[in-house]
């Protein structure tokens, strides 16, 4: 676990336009080995993954949640 906290801030410091590339190698190498809706699913599939912790890391109630979402005033 600790080796993958140091990878995970080593990855952290690194020059933001080489953290994009990073990302856009393996987006590359993924729709390359499984296909493009493949590699769409499980995107999606991580961000509903990283809304949901973010949720609950924040300690949240549904009824927040809801408000926050069905909120108009900021379309105003």
């Amino acid at each position: 676990m600790a080796k993958w906290l140091a990878v995970a801030e080593r990855i952290g410091r690194m020059p933001k336009r080489y953290l994009g590339a990073l990302i856009g190698f393996v987006l590359w190498v993924l729709i390359e080995v499984v296909g493009f809706f493949p590699t769409l699913l499980l995107t999606v599939f991580v961000v509903v993954g990283y809304v949901l912790g973010r949720f609950f890391d924040g300690r949240a109630n549904w009824q927040d949640l809801i408000e926050r979402f069905w909120n108009n005033d900021r379309f105003e």
